[in-house]
């Protein structure tokens, strides 16, 4: 049967806006709550009433928005959440979804399927086994490491008190599109382990995360090369270039699970019997002793699979076949 596929930009990633100087700090369940507004938005599950009617406008922007952008590549800068709406043999009056999480978006498809494995048909992980875990007693020392870097760096990035822009001196400028890709190539080099990604891969990733700085093209710019191979494109040469996310998502969170609460999610999905795929990569992310051990023991995925590549396997040429060859698979085995 047909298939629909929805790929999200969360608030500040890809080509969503960015949340409000005030607004509250993006946590992980969070993002869930999105996901389960869009999903609402498009009528692929149940739910309680949406309430008023500005509620019912705001989902059918949601709505409308999605079925601009849901079919373009996610950025680079962290996961991504895809959902598949599918029909259900034997299923009355009932729509569930498979949905499919990246890195960070892993965590934030466990959370939705944990809180609602009624809606979900199907689970499938790519280089993320689920939310970050962290030790109940350092609950103290992350909110004061947030609040120390929200005080710090809002003075630098809302000046004024509004939101920046690519002239703010928080906001960084490259002077083309090939130093941006260069950029972003380097900071895979420094995630841990011995991850890397293709210049294909980082150059798709940053067509799209990146908009034209509204600087003159001879006002100070980040320093860097032209590119290299890239020097050929016009716009590498002529057209400054900033990243288009939120540097607030670079900042630590106010708040994570305990490792606790995740093996609570991880005993919820396996008792609700929902099918779990986990893909990952042999230089993608390291993934510590406590993780592998709750998933295999407390999560259960019924499909297990370690892949050649690095933690953007599902966007690198040479092997993005394999992934969704695994990922269809799965699907017909399900």
């Amino acid at each position: 049967s047909p298939t629909e596929i929805v790929a999200l930009d969360f608030p500040g990633h890809g080509l969503s806006s960015h949340k409000s100087v005030d607004g509250p700090p993006q946590l992980l369940a969070e993002y869930t709550y999105y996901v389960s507004e869009c999903l609402e938005a498009l009528g692929w599950v149940g739910g309680g009433s949406t309430g008023g009617g500005g509620g019912t406008s705001a989902l059918s922007n949601i709505k409308a928005n999605i079925s601009t952008d849901g079919n373009s590549v996610n950025n680079g800068n962290s996961g991504d959440t895809n959902s598949s709406k599918q029909e259900q043999e034997g299923a009355t009056n009932e729509n569930k979804v498979t949905v499919i999480g990246h890195s960070m978006g892993a965590g934030v498809s466990v959370v939705l399927a944990a809180a609602f494995p009624e809606w979900c048909s199907s689970l499938i992980l790519l280089e993320g086994g689920g939310p970050l875990a962290r030790n109940a007693k350092d609950c103290a020392r992350h909110v004061r490491a947030a609040c120390q870097r929200r005080l710090k760096s809002n003075r630098t990035l809302y000046p004024n008190g509004s939101a920046g822009d690519a002239t703010t001196p928080g906001v960084r400028v490259y002077r083309n599109l090939g130093a941006a890709i260069e950029a972003r190539l380097a900071t895979t080099q420094r995630m841990p382990g011995d991850q890397y990604l293709s210049l294909e891969a980082a150059k798709d990733m940053v067509v799209r995360a990146t908009t034209p700085a509204r600087v003159s093209t001879t006002a100070a710019v980040n320093s860097g090369s032209d590119g290299g191979g890239n020097s050929n494109d016009a716009s590498d040469v002529d057209t400054p270039v900033t990243f288009r996310h939120d540097p607030r998502l670079q900042w630590p969170s106010l708040q994570y699970y305990t490792r606790e609460q995740v093996e609570a999610f991880y005993h919820d999905i396996c008792e609700s019997s929902v099918p779990v795929c986990l893909l990952s990569a042999e230089d993608g992310w390291p993934a510590d002793s406590w993780s592998k051990n709750a998933i295999k023991e407390i999560l259960k995925p019924g499909y297990v699979r370690m892949l050649r590549g690095s933690h953007h396997f599902h966007a690198d040429p040479d092997t993005v076949d394999s992934v969704a060859e695994e990922i269809v698979s799965f699907m017909k085995e399900r």
